[in-house]
């Protein structure tokens, strides 16, 4: 049980509710707090490369349906939320959040939340210069398996490629992008 994994692990404690300290509720320990937090750092500065603007071009290949193309632009990246996430800036300046290290699973996290839906991630973070984040995504209303794979080629340029688990449970390439800082 959740509540049980929690105590056990001493990642929760009983203490004072911050609205009623007479009362005795749950709380986060805080050298726990203080544990995750710095190992949440440590892991987000490995993304710290990233911040900035870059131009990137998408290459997506023929299907039966269509021809091969390619498409190209421009997209920032920043820190935000207190340096916890990696968010994609818009061009009137919003932010929107798409990556982050959770502490407790020891995980990356990949967020879509504009036009797809997804939470993919990366259990086994980064290995040298690649991070492969996979699961459940919603394409623009059609469901899959999902796997990015991201290369870091220098701290100017890197690019992901993007694969959909098939019938067969093999990959089937969906798309790259390539990034160069502007």
């Amino acid at each position: 049980m959740l509540i049980e994994q929690l105590f056990s692990q001493g990642i929760m404690t009983m203490g004072p509710s911050r609205f009623d300290p007479q009362r005795q509720v749950g709380v986060f320990s805080q050298d726990m707090i203080r544990r995750l937090s710095a190992a949440r750092t440590v892991e987000m500065d490995k993304f710290r490369w990233i911040a900035g603007e870059w131009c990137y071009e998408n290459l997506v290949p023929a299907t039966r349906l269509s021809p091969a193309y390619s498409d190209a632009g421009n997209q920032r990246f920043a820190f935000c939320e207190a340096d916890n996430w990696v968010c994609g800036v818009s061009p009137n300046g919003s932010q929107v959040r798409q990556i982050t290290f959770d502490p407790f699973s020891k995980q990356w996290i990949y967020v879509l939340t504009r036009g797809s839906y997804g939470i993919l991630r990366s259990r086994e973070g980064w290995a040298g210069d690649q991070i492969v984040f996979s699961g459940l995504m919603t394409m623009i209303g059609i469901d899959c398996e999902w796997r990015m794979t991201w290369d870091k080629k220098s701290d100017d340029e890197f690019g992901f490629v993007n694969e959909e688990q098939v019938a067969d449970g093999s990959w089937a390439y969906i798309d790259e992008w390539r990034f160069r800082r502007r």
